[in-house]
């Protein structure tokens, strides 16, 4: 249950601000890059591009909705159980079997004619070179969370969705649940005052590679899975073998993912970025933890935003100056209790509505209407969860333009905004 907390008057909200301060159109394929007009008709067709665990999730949530011809992955034995995991669902569903085609090399799928959009689950150090890749091949893209592994990959990410007029939906799901949609919407209306404060529980930062290697399995191209990242030899911890039924452990390690700050993060930074209405801007400052402070972000408005855990799993908490809302997937409970039965009026701000991510994105593919997570979105949400890694690593006060996603007077911060890239790799958009 939401506990209460201290309310401040406006004299004092304002005045902890000002202190802070100081510190739809249907538009031919043709136009747009794809092989003609699309009627509403006709199939999507899509492409895997990483196909484990979290890949073949979203086969599944997409197999109903759109056609899936292709799949890519440097594990062929997971390549293959991705293939008759989707050849046998739409056996079961009665439809025609068209085939799945299978490859190694994520860019041989890119250059299969008949694919309008793909689908990406692969590490984060991937994500950049094959979103701006897809982008360039004239594939719409949805691209799981976290969108980026930097800060700087996430710009050029964005900028190469912008240049070749891509749809680009991010993973962050959860803005498609109307729990969270009514969360944000009451707190973007002002239904409990002014916000000075939001937690969020989302996990640790990352830490550096220390893993032992372990025998290479003869089903990986090992060096096609490290890509542009740092190398190391193979370990069965950030790969597991496809007869292993949980999620692989790269994330926690800083050279491939972005801990789960980011992984979990990404969904829950999300929904404060959307609740505070900066889904095109993020925080002014950040400050690390001290003695027995949390890791604290500040906004220009004045609101300030922790990363901590408050006892009530991974959740957002939203504290204003005439109540609180605290939201999770299990949970979504406010103070005053009526609140979460508002009933919205007409002159209500009223946030995107999308009631399933998978359809969203479809949708988005046939009219070019943008999703509900845009390529902008997922690099913003993305940037606050490197903020903090960067401000776990450095452990010092830092300010950030994020007009200009720049760190101010800290060249050491600002190297940290850009990642590694092994040769002959390149972002090239």
């Amino acid at each position: 249950m939401i506990k209460e907390e201290k309310i401040l008057s406006r004299r004092q909200f304002l005045g902890r601000s000002i202190a802070a301060a100081a510190a739809f159109t249907i538009v031919p394929r043709n136009v747009l890059g794809g092989a003609g007009f699309m009627a509403p008709s006709d199939e999507i067709t899509l492409g895997f591009i990483g196909v484990g665990i979290q890949g073949r999730g979203l086969a599944s949530n997409f197999v109903s909705r759109a056609r899936i011809v292709a799949g890519s992955d440097v594990f062929s034995t997971k390549a293959d159980k991705f293939k008759a995991d989707v050849e046998a669902a739409y056996a079961k569903a009665g439809k025609e079997n068209k085939g799945i085609k299978l490859y190694k090399d994520f860019r041989d799928l890119l250059k299969q004619k008949d694919i309008d959009a793909v689908v990406i689950a692969t590490p984060d150090h991937w994500h950049a070179i094959q979103v701006i890749e897809a982008a360039k091949a004239g594939k719409d893209v949805y691209c799981e969370k976290p969108y980026s592994h930097s800060i700087e990959e996430g710009r050029l990410m964005v900028q190469a969705i912008e240049k070749y007029q891509r749809i680009n939906q991010t993973g962050n799901m959860q803005r498609s649940w109307k729990i969270f949609r009514d969360a944000c919407q009451l707190v973007r209306n002002g239904h409990i005052g002014d916000i000075t404060e939001v937690k969020v529980c989302c996990g640790p930062p990352p830490k550096a590679y220390d893993l032992k290697g372990d025998p290479r399995p003869k089903e990986i191209d090992w060096d096609m899975w490290i890509g542009p990242a740092v190398y190391n030899d193979y370990s069965a911890v950030l790969a597991p073998p496809v007869e292993k039924t949980h999620f692989p452990d790269w994330r926690n390690y800083k050279e491939y993912g972005n801990g789960m700050t980011a992984d979990w993060g990404a969904h829950m930074f999300d929904i404060a970025q959307w609740g505070l209405g900066m889904d095109d801007s993020g925080p002014i400052a950040i400050e690390p933890p001290v003695n027995q402070t949390p890791l604290t972000f500040y906004y220009a408005n004045g609101v300030r935003m922790t990363h901590e855990d408050f006892g009530r799993g991974y959740a957002v908490r939203f504290i204003g100056t005439k109540g609180v809302i605290d939201i999770s997937r299990g949970f979504f409970e406010t103070l005053p209790a009526n609140l979460k039965d508002h009933e919205w009026g007409e002159n209500e701000i009223k946030l995107y509505e999308s009631n399933d991510h998978y359809d969203n994105f479809i949708e988005g593919i046939r009219t070019r209407k943008q999703t509900i997570c845009t390529a902008e979105i997922g690099h913003r949400t993305a940037t606050v969860c490197h903020l903090a890694n960067i401000g776990y690593e450095l452990k010092r006060p830092l300010k950030w333009n994020p007009a200009k996603e720049e760190f101010i007077g800290d060249d050491e911060a600002n190297l940290l905004r850009s990642g590694y890239l092994r040769k002959p790799w390149k972002m090239a958009i």
